[in-house]
């Protein structure tokens, strides 16, 4: 298969896996109601980003299918803690990828990675919960009815207001899902052609540079020789499409090149955290100096775990 042909299957790959998340994520919404999301996300921001970590988790998508479930939170009025925790957490502790990096480092680094990638998220979550984000998040097509508002004591002040352009009224009674099915797939198709440009350039550019640029040019950066590796592999990793396919040749000829445990996290946490397929999707959703801010935050993270990784072991 020649890169073009992978890219290209990638690129189908990661819109059938956005339109059937979306698709889900409506009728399931449309089925259990906002009131009942609110509040099996709700509680205090500890335990709202706890909720968010763990919906991440289990749910290990990569940022473009992660994004639907997201609109989904907002709409259903989940305190900002939930929703941050969860976007970090979705891409960055993927279990597939947490598996590989123990094959390739060992357990120990493995383990490293997996706290130091618990706590941002969490920080992250408490930190987005206490400021006013309101402000700098844009407007999202609905996915489907009014979102109702938020319930008392269970989304604080700084709760950004669920987006208003939805057709039909709260409170609509479920249908079943074979009368649901079409309208949900309408407003899935509604959200794709929306974003499809920004899912096709941003992983063709993720991936270009990901082939274009040998292996072994970031193992050189990233090799044991240089004082800063770390940094510069969490730099090099963030234009990366980090997924696992990427990720293991990648991993390997760090391994090989003898580059410290450190250095191979990084870009781990820098590629799957804040990429530019990454990028190119939040601009969609948020101001710009909320994107920026994230992608130095998550930058920061990648380092800390490096240099925690190589400190530890």
């Amino acid at each position: 298969m020649t890169s073009l042909s992978g890219a290209a299957l990638l690129v189908a790959e990661m819109v059938a896996l956005f339109l059937g998340v979306t698709l889900a994520v409506t009728l399931l919404q449309r089925r259990l109601g906002d009131a009942t999301i609110r509040r099996w996300m709700g509680g205090p921001p500890r335990r709202a980003a706890l909720k968010g970590i763990a919906v991440g988790f289990i749910t290990p998508f990569c940022t473009y299918s992660a994004i639907p479930v997201l609109l989904g939170m907002r709409q259903a009025g989940v305190r900002p803690a939930g929703y941050a925790a969860f976007i970090f957490a979705a891409p960055v502790v993927d279990p597939v990828m947490i598996g590989v990096l123990a094959i390739i480092i060992g357990p120990a680094g493995a383990v490293v990675y997996v706290t130091t990638a618990f706590a941002a998220a969490f920080l992250l979550a408490l930190i987005v919960d206490s400021v006013d984000i309101a402000r700098h998040l844009k407007p999202v097509p609905a996915l489907f009815g009014a979102p109702a508002p938020a319930l008392a004591g269970t989304a604080g002040p700084h709760t950004p207001s669920p987006p208003t352009s939805c057709s039909d009224p709260d409170g609509v009674p479920w249908a079943g899902w074979r009368s649901e099915l079409p309208t949900a797939w309408r407003r899935a198709m509604t959200l794709l052609r929306s974003m499809a440009w920004l899912i096709a350039a941003g992983v063709g550019v993720g991936l270009a540079i990901g082939l274009l640029v040998p292996t072994g040019a970031l193992a050189g950066i990233a090799g044991a020789s240089n004082p800063l590796a770390v940094p510069a592999a969490a730099a090099a990793g963030i234009p990366l499409y980090f997924g696992t396919e990427l990720f293991i040749p990648i991993g390997d000829a760090l391994h090989a090149k003898g580059a410290g445990t450190g250095a191979i996290v990084a870009p781990v946490i820098a590629g799957s955290g804040a990429n530019i397929p990454e990028f190119a999707l939040l601009t969609k959703i948020a101001r710009g100096r909320v994107v920026a801010v994230f992608f130095a935050y998550v930058f920061v993270v990648a380092v800390t775990a490096g240099l925690l990784t190589d400190l530890i072991l």
